[in-house]
């Protein structure tokens, strides 16, 4: 009895087996079908979606309302209608999703439909929804505008901002990193705390390739784009500036007896320490401080091997034209002011008293510099430290005559050789501090801070950012810049 019970259980077991292995085809069947099926739809809405965004660029240009029209005439020609109510088809001028977004003169088309399933309802699933995008353009060359660019394609955080303050940007903001640098999320754009980015131009986006973290108390009201193209660097290819001769000897202004000689390695003097290229020092303007503290000197174009440092409340006024700092760097701190100005009448003791000193606005500023940031054989590159320490800060851009060969360095202010790497830091206080042009910093990091004043640039391009309101705001007002330009004709998403 008990075997034929055994066998009974055994044909049971089988029974049950079987049912289990008709189950299991019936889903590998599903997925088999079903699978392939939405694989050839997804590829034919693929198509569909290419074809009517490439028939959109024709006119996207010109007439985006007849660009619209050519696409949805397309994507009807291959089967889709957004009047039928399994099918949708979908155009953005500009597009809204994608590297593009946001972009002039870009056509983004979505084809999507919703299919029965064949075998997909032995897993409840009775249709499957699929859908495709393109994006297409008709132009070749495509300007975008921007107030920060940060270059560095890997960077953790490449731009990042922090702090309690606000940053009051003009035009779009990107970042080129991936943030593949990251041990975490690759975040290449980042805001945290209490800070605030408000870019206030029209259809503003904070642009970035890898990641965007948004987090804290602050806000953005930009257009956030994470997934986004990496821009060129407008500047590419831009030649440094020819090394000049030593700078011609200093002027003094005051306050009181001219000393008997400019400060040691400064231009002007003329003993042991006058400037030597092949022997680089730094001209410090305020050393000794008991000899030269509190005075004020006009400056002049030229080479300053070994760097130049103005603090102790010296006042540096620069004459316009091409600074090449032959290594150590620019150093400005402890009261030191350098004020551009057009002409020597412009140069006032008290500083207070000069209009250059005092303007408020880039229009009212004097002058035009560029500051060329390099190195010499013994002298490697420094950094550029602007630190405002209730001093005065007023800088206006290179503005030669266009005859000039220098003039290619116009609207320029601070370019900083590509083989150098360290920082440019701006600091704000209470006595703002204005500087006009672009500050090009291709392969080191520009550091901005409020510090409870206002700062106040134009356009800055640098290899990364950190940006710290620190209770103050920090303007970027691109009201002298370059474009970055995109070449992009087709289909390009």
């Amino acid at each position: 009895m008990s075997s034929t019970t055994d066998r009974r259980d055994e044909r049971g077991q089988v029974l049950v087996l079987f049912a289990g292995g008709l189950v299991a085809l019936l889903l590998i069947a599903a997925l088999a079908f079903d699978v392939g099926s939405m694989l050839v739809q997804r590829r034919d809405e693929q198509n569909a979606a290419d074809a009517a965004a490439l028939a959109g660029a024709r006119y996207v240009l010109a007439d985006p309302v007849a660009a619209e029209a050519a696409a949805r005439e397309i994507a009807r020609l291959n089967g889709y209608e957004d009047s039928d109510p399994n099918e949708y088809v979908s155009v953005h001028i500009p597009a809204i999703h994608g590297r593009y977004i946001g972009l002039p003169g870009f056509i983004e088309v979505e084809v999507g439909s919703t299919r029965p399933s064949i075998f997909g309802g032995v897993i409840a699933r009775t249709t499957w929804p699929t859908g495709a995008m393109a994006v297409a353009t008709n132009s070749q060359n495509l300007t975008f505008p921007f107030s920060m660019l940060a270059l560095n394609p890997t960077a953790c955080k490449a731009i990042a901002v922090s702090g309690g303050g606000v940053v009051e940007a003009h035009a779009n903001i990107q970042s080129n990193s991936n943030g593949s640098a990251c041990s975490g999320a690759p975040v290449g754009f980042s805001r945290t705390g209490g800070s605030t980015i408000d870019v206030v131009a029209p259809d503003a986006t904070c642009r970035v390739v890898g990641q965007l973290q948004d987090q804290g108390s602050g806000s953005m009201t930009c257009t956030k784009a994470q997934g986004s193209f990496a821009l060129p660097d407008p500047l590419r290819n831009l030649p440094a500036p020819t090394k000049p001769a030593l700078a011609p000897a200093m002027q003094f202004v005051g306050p009181g007896t001219a000393p008997s000689a400019p400060p040691k390695n400064c231009p002007g003097r003329t003993d042991g320490f006058k400037p030597n290229e092949a022997s680089p020092a730094l001209c410090d303007l305020g050393s000794p401080s008991g000899t030269y503290s509190g005075l004020a000197w006009i400056l002049y174009p030229g080479l300053y091997p070994g760097g130049l440092k103005v603090d102790a409340n010296t006042t540096a006024y620069l004459m316009p034209g091409i600074y090449w700092i032959g290594g150590g760097g620019l150093d400005v701190r402890t009261g030191g002011s350098v004020i551009t100005i057009g002409a020597a009448a412009d140069a006032m003791v008290p500083v207070s008293a000069a209009p250059c000193a005092t303007a408020t606005t880039m229009a009212a500023l004097c002058g035009g510099v560029m500051i060329y940031n390099s190195t010499l054989p013994g002298a490697p590159g420094g950094p550029i430290l602007l630190n405002s320490d209730a001093a005065r800060m007023k800088l206006a851009a290179l503005d030669l005559p266009t005859a000039d060969p220098n003039a290619i360095y116009n609207h320029i202010v601070i370019f900083q050789d590509r083989t150098v790497t360290t920082s440019v830091t701006l600091n704000g206080s209470s006595s703002s501090t204005i500087v006009e042009g672009i500050i090009y910093v291709p392969g080191g990091q520009v550091k901005l801070n409020g510090n409870g004043g206002t700062l106040i640039v134009d356009q800055v391009i640098a290899d990364t950012f950190d940006i710290n309101g620190n209770g103050g705001t920090i303007k970027v007002l691109r009201g002298t810049g370059v474009d970055a330009v995109i070449v992009a004709a087709g289909l390009v998403d």
